[in-house]
């Protein structure tokens, strides 16, 4: 369990809410462990979903955040972002 990613949420998101969207959410293939972090404005986000597992991270985690960012964004009515893609862009105001 070595392989690593994170999705970023909007300011505009609990971190209550976070948590429960992402207890009724699916786990990803590959990813044993979903952690809910609350950070300091990171981009415009302050809320952090750790997933973890044993998935190639370089192949495979990009595209794991990206979708799970989607989910987690449906099912908040907020954005959601893959942490690479988020930095990449340099904020979260897409």
């Amino acid at each position: 369990m070595g392989s690593f990613v994170s999705v970023y949420v909007d300011w505009a998101a609990s971190v209550e809410h976070v948590r429960a969207a992402t207890k009724a959410l699916p786990m990803p293939a590959g990813v044993l462990r979903v952690d809910v972090v609350e950070a300091g404005d990171t981009l415009g986000c302050r809320i952090a979903v750790d997933l973890t597992g044993d998935f190639d991270e370089q192949r495979d985690g990009p595209d794991i955040a990206r979708s799970y960012a989607t989910q987690l964004s449906e099912a908040l009515a907020v954005p959601a972002f893959a942490l690479s893609d988020l930095i990449l862009v340099g904020r979260s105001d897409w």
